[in-house]
């Protein structure tokens, strides 16, 4: 997975629905100079097709499903394959990231229920409740486990959204950590036991 990080908060600013964002942050990619994921080697990354995914992202007071093209890339040494995931794009999930903090967001106000909030946006409450988890877990890891306790989820959600460094602080959080933020990280592969 090749990470990309806009000027996000410049796009959240304009108030440019996510899928411009995507497609604004994608066009605007040059692969000729960048190091591989994987193995480092620099400029050797090749066009490699595309794929289709959703992307869920709110505009307008309701949830709109969309499909879009990831370009995929091919790492000539290593012959590794990666698809461009700009910061919009959360891995592994369907929702944007500006969709999922806009539902943290409106959960951590209290102004109505949960089960309000989350027919607002079209999620079910399990999932609510699973990304208030992982945000608590990641606002931790960003802030540190003092500085973390210290600062309300809602005050930091507003911070970060309304962030002139937002692509500053995803990209920090994913160079530290090697996973992105709301990220659910994958479960690591099982192998069956030999009977």
């Amino acid at each position: 997975m090749i990470r990309f990080f806009t000027g996000l908060c410049k796009a959240l600013f304009k108030e440019l629905p996510d899928e411009k964002i995507f497609l604004e942050g994608t066009d605007k990619y040059s692969h000729y100079d960048k190091p591989s994921p994987c193995c480092g080697a620099s400029g050797k990354l090749a066009p490699h097709g595309s794929y289709s995914r959703g992307l869920v992202y709110y505009e307008d007071g309701k949830a709109v499903a969309t499909r879009v093209e990831l370009d995929r890339f091919k790492c000539a040494p290593c012959e590794k394959t990666h698809a461009l995931l700009p910061d919009i794009i959360v891995p592994y999930s369907p929702y944007s990231l500006r969709f999922m903090l806009l539902a943290l967001i409106a959960y951590f106000e209290r102004e109505t229920t949960v089960a309000a909030v989350c027919e607002r946006f079209g999620i079910a409450v399990s999932t609510m409740y699973g990304w208030e988890k992982r945000m608590a877990s990641h606002k931790e890891l960003m802030l540190g486990i003092l500085t973390s306790r210290k600062t309300p989820a809602l005050a930091f959600l507003e911070g970060l959204l309304g962030s002139a460094r937002l692509s500053h602080a995803l990209r920090d959080f994913f160079s530290r950590h090697a996973f992105s933020f709301l990220q659910r990280r994958p479960a690591a592969a099982t192998r069956s036991r030999p009977p």
